[in-house]
């Protein structure tokens, strides 16, 4: 048998430590003999060095805080383990696998106990954190309320995907807003016996083309200014003196027949200059692209190269203009001033009474016919706008009036003129053009979803009416109508429905 010398527990052979306090054991006769427990001594109490709690003596662990006890003095210090307990031991070894430690021998130092948990903390950390997460929830929901307000009263819209801006590419065709060009599948050609000259050669024709090409440019944007929708393809063909001036041009072909566009760069082509050299007359022809789209180029320029494949070489022009001639006097007619008188041969010779010849008054010429024409529709206030152009006896109206029967007044003015033919009427009515427009916008407004909205347009004003959900589709309205055609919202009557709140 064997005992404990610590606590006098008696344990068989074949255990080698205490299960109290994990002294190493020693032979019973050895416990029985020695002085390690003074059993007659008296005992004193072991104060717990971290809460002051009573211990009876040989007891190691604090039974209210847990916290390792000091050794007393009364009391020998437990051996370490692996130790020997000295000669009256039985020698058998201390291994892991027969070592089975007490409860109360958890570390050879003094253990400090964790501070117990603090309830009230935990209590507000808990009511911090149930309140957060409230809050949450309530702005999710929130959050998602919006969300649904904003799809409802947005039916129309397309979700925004965000894109990359596209490289710019160099090609003429990426040019925004409109443009003049030559065209690409139609060449630039130089006529005439001097064609071939440096001053007059396609390279010469096509420097002068860039050099006046921003007043085309100016001059078709002044189209557009006033309401004209105006995409063409034109061959214009110039005249062009030895001096370097355009003595002629015409438009001899167009994709879309506007004699308003025609006479516009007819007249800014009649101002461009050549470089003067010594040769013959040469006509130049110019394919020329009007177009309000990039992506229009393609299909105006397609629709030119088949107009000129089908026109044949004595085709009479479509517009045609020539500087008015200088007036020739006609061969029966007198010299309005007299020829100059020899003096007299003697100055105190007294003339001898002449008969006076009577000089026949010259007849003015009768006016041509397109002045006729003009003269005609300027005395009319209604027919200010309308101009004309005539080809032999076939006179083509151009330009705007106010409405339909406007343009009936200006076909019967020119069909009054005397030596007219036919007239082919070619105006535009103010409003034709104002319908235009809001046809236009109110597309646009329906395509934003904005249905329960009026547009009515009267010249370059316009005046919205109807009901929308919100305050932001008012003010939509407005943005949308104004960017669809070149008007200024004057008047906006929408209402706000009240309880259109959800798009319903």
């Amino acid at each position: 048998m064997k005992t404990c010398p610590q606590c006098a527990r008696t344990y068989p052979d074949a255990e080698s430590f205490c299960e109290a306090d994990g002294t190493a054991l020693v032979p019973a006769a050895a416990s029985a003999g020695g002085t390690t427990r003074m059993t007659g001594a008296a005992e004193v109490p072991i104060e717990c060095p971290v809460c002051g709690g009573k211990a009876e003596p040989g007891e190691l662990m604090c039974n209210f805080c847990g916290a390792r006890l000091p050794v007393s003095e009364t009391q020998a210090p437990p051996p370490r383990p692996g130790v020997s307990s000295g000669a009256g031991a039985s020698g058998t070894a201390r291994r892991p696998e027969n070592f089975v430690p007490s409860q109360d021998k958890f570390t050879s130092t003094r253990f400090t106990p964790p501070p117990p948990p603090d309830e009230d903390a935990d209590g507000g950390r808990s009511l911090a954190t149930l309140i957060g997460y409230s809050v949450a929830a309530l702005i999710a929901l929130a959050g998602g309320a919006l969300l649904a307000i904003h799809l409802s009263s947005h039916p129309g819209e397309p979700a925004k995907v965000a894109q990359a801006t596209p490289a710019a590419s160099p090609s003429p065709a990426a040019a925004a807003g409109p443009f003049v060009d030559l065209a690409h599948s139609v060449p630039l050609q130089t006529i005439g016996d001097s064609a071939g000259a440096p001053e007059r050669n396609v390279d010469a024709a096509r420097a002068v083309f860039d050099s006046g090409k921003s007043g085309l440019l100016d001059t078709y944007r002044g189209l557009l200014a006033g309401g004209a929708p105006v995409d063409d393809g034109m061959m214009v063909r110039l005249t062009v003196a030895p001096s370097g001036a355009v003595t002629g041009a015409s438009v001899r072909t167009s994709t879309a027949p506007n004699p308003e566009l025609d006479a516009a760069a007819v007249k800014s082509m009649m101002g461009w200059s050549f470089t003067p050299f010594n040769g013959g007359e040469v006509n130049i022809d110019y394919p020329l692209i009007f177009a309000r789209d990039s992506a229009q180029a393609n299909a105006i320029d397609s629709g030119l190269a088949a107009k000129l494949a089908s026109l044949g070489p004595t085709a009479a022009p479509e517009y045609a203009f020539a500087p008015a001639a200088a007036p020739t006097a006609t061969p029966g007619m007198e010299a309005a001033v007299p020829p100059a008188i020899a003096p007299p041969a003697a100055p105190a010779a007294a003339a001898a009474p002449k008969h006076r010849r009577r000089v026949a008054s010259a007849r003015p010429p009768r006016p041509r016919l397109l002045e006729q024409v003009q003269s005609a529709l300027r005395s009319n206030r209604k027919l200010n706008r309308v101009n004309a152009y005539t080809n032999g006896g076939v006179v083509t109206l151009y330009g705007k009036v106010f409405d339909d029967n406007d343009k009936r007044l200006a076909v019967r003015t020119a069909r009054g003129v005397p030596g007219v033919t036919d007239v082919i009427d070619q105006t535009v009515t103010d409003t034709s053009v104002w319908a235009q427009r809001q046809q236009q916008i109110a597309q646009a407004l329906a395509s934003a979803g904005l249905t329960g909205v009026t547009v009515k347009v009267i010249g370059r004003d316009a005046y919205l009416d109807g009901e929308v959900a919100s305050d932001l589709d008012r003010q939509r309205a407005v943005t949308i109508a104004q960017a669809a055609a070149p008007v200024t919202v004057r008047t906006n009557l929408i209402r706000v429905s009240v309880g259109r709140v959800f798009g319903f």
